[in-house]
């Protein structure tokens, strides 16, 4: 089965509030949907996405390296090509091909990754906003909402203080039976990371991730062995050779693997297996993507371990529309994992072309 046509629409996705994190804010998701065609007419979907708060022109950057690789693509085996290019580019490919065998064979895309995937998937509701006592709002409405593992983004507050009564005005909105993560997206540094998790600890914290700004693995392991809280690694896990860095230097107690960042679902398996082969959890994210992008990451978040904690997939309600006829949708903090073929859903073409601004093609 050969790489017979590659067609990509650049769509952009209003948020329905504001996504606040350290880095800044969004309000709007931009990306690339890439339709992956094969000389026996099997189509594949991928996404790719720049980064929430990617500088201007990021995308552009994505778009021009897309039309760039993709037509030495054509007439290449499906699956047998390895692709060097930009994170989001490879991310868009590999998920395309994967969606393609799998539909060409019967199986899901999750299948295809592993033997005996998971049917059900645990996800955490994703708390950005400054203000407190929204923060707080939104917490109970999640717990209303069935989810039993929520994350907070940090590294916003102007103190320690004011963090705490944040944090603590959420737990107090969930309740002490819900899990509590923090993200702080690398806001603080070594020293005022210890200090602030420290502060934080009585409010019962199943992890926090990425304390420090990435590529200081040393300064993260540091904080990890200074606190009782686990903590976990976003940001630095980049790649197979990063996530190797993190694990060599037993910086993390948790892998938070993201496809769009990391290069797509075949290198996000092998960085999986690396941790849980050194007793390391992993935790699947979205990097807010359309319903193709949350699609791929569910079934890649489907090929982990029983046992893995509840992934940061339940993004989808932060849009107000999407480019798939069904999105992966979230019941009591669940998501069940399509048992179609492939990555589950479809295309909607009248939806892709209201959100659609620009188009391409690799005939």
């Amino acid at each position: 089965m050969k790489v017979a046509r590659l067609d990509w629409t650049v769509f952009r996705l209003p948020l329905r509030a504001p996504f606040e994190t350290a880095g800044g804010g969004v309000t709007a998701r931009e990306g690339i949907l890439l339709r992956l065609t094969t000389d026996s007419g099997v189509a594949g979907l991928g996404e790719a996405s720049a980064m929430p708060g990617a500088p201007d022109g990021a995308l552009a950057e994505i778009a021009a390296a897309l039309a760039d690789v993709t037509p030495g693509l054509i007439g290449a085996e499906v699956g047998e090509f390895a692709v060097e290019a930009l994170p989001a580019v490879a991310c868009a490919i590999d998920t395309a091909a994967c969606d393609a065998l799998a539909r060409d064979r019967g199986i899901s895309v999750a299948r295809l990754l592993c033997e005996r995937p998971r049917t059900r998937v645990a996800v955490n509701a994703t708390l950005a906003a400054r203000s407190t006592a929204y923060a707080a709002e939104r917490a109970a409405a999640a717990r209303a909402a069935g989810f039993t593992c929520v994350k907070l983004k940090v590294g916003m507050a102007a103190s320690l203080d004011d963090e705490r009564g944040r944090v603590a005005a959420v737990r107090s909105a969930l309740g002490p039976d819900a899990a509590l993560r923090l993200d702080a997206n690398g806001a603080w540094d070594a020293d005022e990371a210890i200090a602030m998790i420290q502060a934080l600890t009585p409010y019962d914290i199943e992890f926090v991730e990425q304390p420090v700004a990435p590529g200081q693995i040393d300064e993260l392991a540091r904080v990890r062995a200074a606190v009782a809280v686990p903590i976990a690694a976003d940001e630095d896990v980049t790649d197979v050779k990063s996530a190797r860095r993190v694990l060599d230097a037993n910086a993390a107690d948790a892998l938070v693997i993201k496809p769009m960042r990391g290069g797509g679902l075949r290198p996000a398996i092998v960085i999986a297996s690396l941790a849980t082969n050194a007793s390391v959890d992993v935790i699947v994210t979205t990097t807010i993507d359309s319903g193709v992008g949350t699609a791929a990451a569910l079934q890649l978040a489907a090929a982990l371990p029983e046992s893995a904690p509840a992934c940061g997939l339940a993004t989808g309600e932060l849009f107000t529309g999407d480019i798939v006829t069904e999105s992966p949708s979230v019941r009591d903090g669940i998501m069940d994992v399509p048992t179609g073929p492939g990555l589950g859903v479809e295309l909607d073409e009248e939806r892709l072309h209201r959100y659609a601004i620009a188009s391409g093609e690799a005939p």
